[in-house]
């Protein structure tokens, strides 16, 4: 398992960046733990999708995207 994060890591982190992929992954986990409560999946009662839930996800996604946006002006400048 670590040798695919290792390789994950190096393959993409070396495109977009160690911080935006880092970023992505917590992304990920977050929104499959959301539906994962939502929909009582893997034997897990149900718990419905709450604004401030949502307000954590949407938060995150824009937190991706301005260090992902940053990591682009940045190398156009180098």
């Amino acid at each position: 398992m670590w040798r695919t994060i290792h390789c994950y890591y190096g393959a993409c982190g070396a495109k977009i960046g160690t911080a935006v992929a880092t970023v992505a992954v917590i992304f990920g986990q977050l929104t499959m733990s959301v539906l994962i409560d939502n929909f009582g999946w893997l034997g897990n009662e149900a718990i419905a999708l709450s604004p401030s839930r949502l307000a954590a996800l949407v938060c995150l996604a824009i937190a991706l995207f301005f260090i992902y946006s940053s990591g682009k002006v940045e190398n156009k400048k180098s």
